[in-house]
């Protein structure tokens, strides 16, 4: 039965309506989904730029009001497929744990869901704000250690070029002047998303080639990581000849941002010189309800096959959380090891310990061989579930900023038996090398990735997903590579005993 037959404004009603029923349902059906992104939203400065995308993305799409009036809604099936796509990558990312992809995928299911209602017509007149809306997902956090580095690479050469003397060890660095460290907040992350979000709404509101859109998009992403470079040398030279007075406290997160709005202002008048005016939108034509009809039926159709795939995941995920906790593992090693390590009695090398959220199981032993001292830490989930997951964020060796202990590099090493993440942590009495690695099923990585996506395989062929970490550490002198043979040793002699120790 057709609707609308002279009018485009009575059919724009009928599937206006069922939009909003169908997004009101999708939204309270996700809400956890969605409510994750939001409490990200208003905890972290990094990601607070997601609280103004929802408005921003509501008053884009009412300047195209006129252009979306020229069309009448058509359901098309393409929004089904899309909706499919969106909540099966919802459901595998679910089983793995990963929330980016849960946020992603969600925030996906909503272009989607315009096409499978409105048609792709209209969903092509406000691509871009659908496109805009992807911003608000808080990802990005993976580049943080790259750009602390990048920072910190650019600033002691700079420093060098300028004839200073610097000594360097990982992120932190030291003049004649003061010492000076590169941390989460310096790593120039929120500069980048910041500038990522507004150049994206500039180059829309500014370009209509999307070629011009694209190259203020790259500009917008290239000019603050470089600009973030110069910004922590100003603050090294502003300390240094000010005999660290000025840009050592609070102040110099001010003149950071004041710096970046400088650089913004100056990006924005430059792409100003290649602005193009908007072209107006088109008016309704005359009888395009007559010609072009809304179909009550495939409308109908359409929201209820959306209703049931909106379901089906849910259900999916209900019924993998009933599923109890695999039999534990006895995590008893033996008190020799291949290669004459005993075990100690008590764990007196240090307090320190790595931090894992929740484990449902974790053991700490200590092994001696003569002088030498290895620290065998094992975290073990049975389960991934929210907060209590193997590949977690708050999973770390240490913290930003912490009272004691500074971490003073990171890198991937590859080991006789497999790759390992190597960490160097210092403090003011002891120096600590760390190598550590998750293992899922019986497979090591050093990768967050391959290990969600191993999560992912074995929840899907074996309907379990427990998975434990590895940590080992022992004292470190400077850059001395014993320590790391010696680490290198009890992994080889931890292997077997290893393994058995950690099966149900």
């Amino acid at each position: 039965m057709p609707v609308a037959e002279q009018r485009p404004d009575a059919a724009w009603r009928v599937a206006g309506a069922t939009f909003l029923l169908l997004f009101a349902l999708l939204l309270c059906l996700y809400l956890d989904t969605a409510a994750s992104m939001a409490q990200i939203w208003w905890r972290s400065e990094t990601f607070a730029h997601g609280l103004i995308v929802p408005p921003i993305f509501l008053w884009l799409v009412w300047r195209k009001r006129g252009a979306l009036a020229a069309h009448v809604p058509r359901p098309s099936a393409l929004g089904l497929v899309g909706l499919t796509l969106s909540f099966a990558a919802w459901t595998v990312a679910d089983m793995a744990g990963v929330q980016v992809v849960r946020q992603l995928a969600f925030v996906a299911a909503i272009p989607s869901l315009v096409v499978a209602v409105l048609g792709w017509r209209i969903a092509w007149v406000i691509a871009y704000p659908l496109a805009f809306l992807f911003l608000g997902v808080p990802m990005g956090e993976n580049l943080m250690l790259p750009l602390m580095n990048y920072t910190a690479d650019f600033t002691v050469a700079s420093l060098q070029l300028l004839g200073f003397p610097v000594y360097r060890e990982g992120t932190f660095f030291e003049l004649p002047s003061g010492s000076w460290s590169v941390i989460e907040a310096c790593s120039g992350l929120r500069y980048l998303i910041a500038s990522l979000t507004v150049g994206a709404l500039y180059a829309y509101l500014s370009y209509r080639s999307i070629w011009r859109r694209a190259a203020f998009i790259v500009a917008s992403v290239a000019v603050p990581v470089v600009a973030n470079g110069f910004r922590a040398l100003m603050i090294v030279l502003l300390a240094h000849y000010s005999d660290m007075k000025l840009a050592t406290g609070v102040d110099h997160i001010i003149y950071g941002w004041v710096f970046f709005g400088i650089i913004m202002l100056l990006l924005f008048w430059v792409g100003s010189f290649w602005q193009e005016s908007e072209a107006p939108d088109a008016p309704p034509a005359a009888g395009a309800g007559s010609l072009r009809t809304l179909s009550l039926p495939r409308l109908l159709v359409t929201a209820l096959l959306a209703s049931g795939l909106f379901g089906l995941p849910l259900m999916y995920a209900r019924h993998l959380a009933q599923q109890p906790l695999p039999e534990p593992p006895a995590m008893a090693l033996p008190a020799t090891l291949e290669g004459g390590w005993q075990r100690d009695g008590r764990v007196t090398l240090t307090d320190w310990r790595p931090t894992f959220q929740n484990p449902d199981r974790q053991s700490t032993l200590q092994y001696r061989r003569g002088d030498e001292v290895v620290v065998v830490h094992l975290a073990w989930y049975g389960r991934q579930r929210q907060d209590a997951e193997l590949i977690n964020s708050r999973n770390f060796m240490i913290e930003q900023e912490h009272e004691v202990w500074s971490n003073v590099g990171e890198q991937v090493v590859d080991m006789a038996q497999h790759p390992v993440r190597e960490t160097r942590l210092r403090s003011s009495a002891l120096r600590l090398l760390i190598h550590d690695w998750f293992v899922v099923g019986r497979v090591p990585t050093v990768s967050t990735v391959r290990a969600k996506l191993l999560f992912a395989r074995s929840q899907l062929l074996e309907g379990e997903d427990s998975g434990y970490a590895v940590v080992l550490w022992t004292p470190q002198q400077g850059e001395d590579p014993a320590a790391r043979a010696r680490l290198q040793a009890f992994a080889n002699g931890l292997d077997a005993p290893l393994r058995q120790a950690m099966q149900p």
